[in-house]
């Protein structure tokens, strides 16, 4: 049973150290140089801002997902260093269970709850290359929160140590298909932009 408990949680935190959000800054601009005055926004650059904004968001969902995963781990490893009674570790591998699940639950709701990212501008030319890249992490980040989910529903619902062993490999193959597919999709996009932002026509 110890062995379910720990195991499970690694499945878990898998999950998060998958999940790669996007390199907003790879598509930041270049602040002013001393001295100038900066431009007027552009429909490109107030786009930018609005973006970081939400990537921001998914990383603080994905931070404090991970600081509670740690934290339901601590707690896991300091009961089981006191505990003498079988009852008293099968208490602790339920509370390590219950608060991955918990920790699992919010996170896809939250994820949910952000929706998807500001569309770019059109007419700009790296409007197509972020259309395709945000397709992809918007399908990769609901394919791992649907495989978490699952897994979460999966593992309240196990009664044996065959049906958790099911879960966790069944959350592994979504995940390994769900990198699969946004490796590919990313892979399709070719080279970004050399210098995304500039007008087309």
């Amino acid at each position: 049973m110890k062995k379910f408990a720990t195991r499970g949680v690694t499945a878990v935190a898998l999950t998060f150290t998958l999940v790669v959000s996007a390199p907003a800054v790879a598509f930041a601009s270049s602040p002013p140089a001393s001295g100038t005055t900066a431009k007027a926004p552009t429909p490109w650059t107030t786009w930018h801002a609005s973006w970081v904004t939400f990537i921001n968001e998914i990383k603080t969902i994905n931070q404090s997902y991970q600081a509670s995963l740690h934290s339901a781990r601590s707690a896991y490893a300091a009961s089981m260093s006191v505990a003498v009674t079988a009852a008293e570790r099968q208490a602790a591998r339920t509370t390590l269970t219950n608060a991955v699940i918990a920790a699992i639950d919010l996170r896809v709701s939250l994820i949910t709850a952000a929706g998807v990212p500001p569309a770019p501008p059109a007419g700009y030319n790296g409007t197509a290359f972020i259309d395709g890249f945000q397709a992809a992490h918007i399908a990769f980040r609901a394919a791992l929160a649907s495989a978490q989910s699952a897994f979460a529903g999966a593992m309240q619902n196990a009664t044996t140590p065959a049906q958790r062993a099911t879960a966790r490999a069944n959350l592994k193959s979504a995940i390994s298909a769900a990198v699969i597919a946004r490796s590919n999709a990313l892979s399709a996009l070719g080279s970004k932009p050399s210098k995304p932002g500039q007008p087309t026509g």
